[in-house]
């Protein structure tokens, strides 16, 4: 898939309407800080150790197979991204995740969350740093952005998925919403939260985590 890295300040300037550039932006899913200490280095012979930028391909692979939510499963990411997720039961009886320490004591966290009463099945792709200096910036390392926010942005939306920006209070950019249509009914969406622009990187914009919202 190629990378149009010209074109990101055209889309961002004809779609934000309003928004300005982005900034820091929070974890979306609580609770997976606390599974990353608990498993960091949980790959295992059925989970390999994978790069950032193999397992954001891996990921949206995931998501491109997926005719609706309901065929998410364990199995299916166990099989598309070759991870085996174990619960945490501290978090959630219906909450599975798997963690891998990166460079930079960076993290990334695949999360499952099965359908209950309150909640819809989803998945979940974040990156992180456990316990980050207070008050100091953290961004993102070149080597994590590989992938960036126009991979993401031009796979998803190649896969026929509705995109949106979703700006704050004040119109700062805060993330992006990917929709999927079946039948004239929303079947999911997506949300990606951005990182910081990299040091010494222009222009591009990292992605912190890619979530299935839950619609509830």
């Amino acid at each position: 898939m190629h990378r149009f890295r010209s074109t990101l300040p055209v889309i961002l300037a004809l779609s934000l309407l309003g928004c300005a550039h982005a900034g820091p932006a929070s974890d979306s899913a609580p609770g997976r800080e606390t599974a990353a200490m608990a498993h960091s280095t949980d790959a295992t012979s059925a989970s390999p150790q994978l790069s950032a930028e193999q397992v954001g391909k891996r990921f949206l692979k995931l998501i491109e197979g997926l005719e609706s939510r309901d065929d998410l499963s364990l199995e299916r990411i166990r099989d598309v991204m070759g991870l085996s997720l174990r619960n945490y039961e501290s978090r959630s009886d219906d909450f599975y995740a798997y963690s891998q320490l990166l460079e930079d004591d960076w993290y990334f966290s695949v999360d499952y969350l099965e359908p209950s009463p309150s909640s819809m099945r989803g998945v979940g792709l974040s990156f992180g740093k456990p316990f980050p200096a207070e008050f100091e910036p953290n961004p993102m390392p070149a080597s994590l952005c590989v992938l960036d926010f126009e991979y993401y942005h031009n796979a998803l939306k190649a896969m026929g998925l509705y995109a949106e920006p979703v700006c704050d209070e004040i119109g700062r950019l805060r993330s992006w919403e990917y929709t999927k249509f079946n039948s004239d009914a929303v079947d999911f969406t997506l949300s990606i939260i951005l990182q910081n622009i990299v040091p010494g990187e222009p222009g591009t914009l990292c992605v912190k985590s890619i979530d299935m919202l839950n619609g509830r």
